[in-house]
């Protein structure tokens, strides 16, 4: 029997490679004991730890306790033979990772099929080499340490996701919050500075209107030069109001005749475009079908844009706003005769609080969110605004919205 187990060729000499790491541990298994210390003799003298058991019931113990490297397995053996073993071993989450080496005198084309069949990673005959053996048991090992390596850089991989994700949810805690002490300050604020606005606005009408008294030439032309000063913080109170809100605001959609939101929007910059001697126009043909928009919403996105192109047209020059139906779709446009936009600015400008021309001499007043809010508007549409843009003979900017269909 020991003859059929083993056939040394050559000398073998201890291999130093395995110096700098633990050593490997290999489980033989055979039922006759001489075999397994001959198995002990060869793989020991090559660094390997060798642990042995006489039975496959006995095997699988070892392998739960010890967790080997390698599992040299016999197949010939009573109750459990080989052939089970490596299926349960293959079939343990915990386990099919281990390399088994199935060594047996059986030499049939259907016994390695079995084999096979059981989840065997390799095989060898007897009688053996002890070169070949010790070959595949190192080239084994390499490969279970290798994807023990592996395993635990997942685990650590997993670790830091853990982790990370954590760090995330804490910060996206305290961005909610950050968010929410905003909404309350910016709603204490435009309630702080809404009131007495309104104030101010109101006497200086009752001035200029003449109803507190007569006013000289000079006072009247100074209360003119306040009442547009109140009309401008007026509008950037209301452009932070509406940026502080336009995230907690639901939409309510409903059918909007676009001409009465165009309409509205032109009204609200009438007086800013008669000063810079603009011409406002609007062209909506009046069997254009209704949309489906929040006309509070829409009205506020075509109010920045017509403030926006009255803004930085020439003076005497026209802006636009258009409307046609595109199929299902109905297309809105501003259009103005300003200076056109660069394509380094065309990236920036819905970008909250970017200005076009931020010198501290800008003409164009303003924070700079007006684009901002029309693009998070027309997003809570379902819709984006495009331009469209020539340097020096102006720019346009349109959106689509759906026809409302009940």
């Amino acid at each position: 029997m020991l003859d059929e187990l083993q056939a040394v060729k050559e000398p073998m000499h201890a291999d130093n490679s395995l110096a700098d790491e633990a050593p490997t541990t290999v489980l033989a298994v055979d039922d006759e004991p001489r075999n397994l210390e001959v198995l002990a003799g060869i793989l020991g003298a090559q660094g390997f730890q060798v642990i042995t058991a006489e039975d496959g019931e006995e095997a699988l113990n070892l392998v739960r306790e010890r967790g080997p490297d390698v599992i040299l397995l016999d197949v010939v053996m009573p109750h459990v033979d080989g052939f089970e073993v490596c299926r349960r071993l293959k079939a343990d989450p915990a386990t099919v990772f281990i390399p088994v080496v199935i060594i047996t005198a059986l030499r049939g084309s259907r016994e390695r099929i079995k084999g096979a069949e059981s989840g065997a990673d390799e095989f060898v005959s007897k009688p053996f080499d002890s070169v070949e053996l010790v070959t595949r048991v190192k080239s084994l090992a390499r490969v279970k340490r290798l994807h023990d390596q592996l395993a635990a850089y997942n685990q650590e991989l997993e670790r830091r996701v853990v982790e990370r994700t954590a760090e995330l949810q804490r910060a996206l805690a305290e961005l909610k919050e950050l968010d929410r002490l905003k909404s309350e300050f910016i709603a204490n604020v435009s309630h702080e500075l809404r009131t007495p606005l309104l104030h101010v606005k109101g006497t200086v009408t009752l001035l200029t209107d003449g109803a507190l008294g007569e006013l000289t030439p000079e006072q009247l032309r100074g209360l003119k030069v306040t009442e547009v000063a109140v009309g401008q913080l007026e509008r950037v109170v209301e452009d932070i109001v509406d940026f502080g809100d336009v995230h907690g605001r639901e939409m309510d959609m409903e059918a909007v005749r676009v001409g009465e939101a165009c309409q509205s929007a032109l009204q609200a910059v009438t007086p800013q475009a008669a000063k810079h001697g603009l011409t406002l126009r609007m062209s909506v043909p009046p069997e254009l079908p209704p949309v489906r928009a929040d006309m509070a919403a829409l009205t506020r996105v075509l109010r920045h844009l017509l403030d926006n192109a009255v803004k930085f047209s020439a003076p005497n020059g026209l802006v636009q706003v258009l409307a046609e139906r595109r199929g299902h779709l109905v297309r809105i446009a501003v259009k103005d005769q300003g200076p056109g936009i660069t394509e380094e600015e065309r990236a920036r400008i819905f970008q909250p609080f970017y200005q076009s021309d931020g010198s501290s001499t800008r003409k164009a007043g303003g924070m700079g969110l007006g684009l901002a809010l029309v693009n998070e508007l027309l997003s809570q549409h379902d819709t984006q605004v495009q331009l469209e843009t020539e340097l020096g003979a102006g720019s346009t900017f349109y959106f689509d919205l759906p026809i409302f269909v009940q």
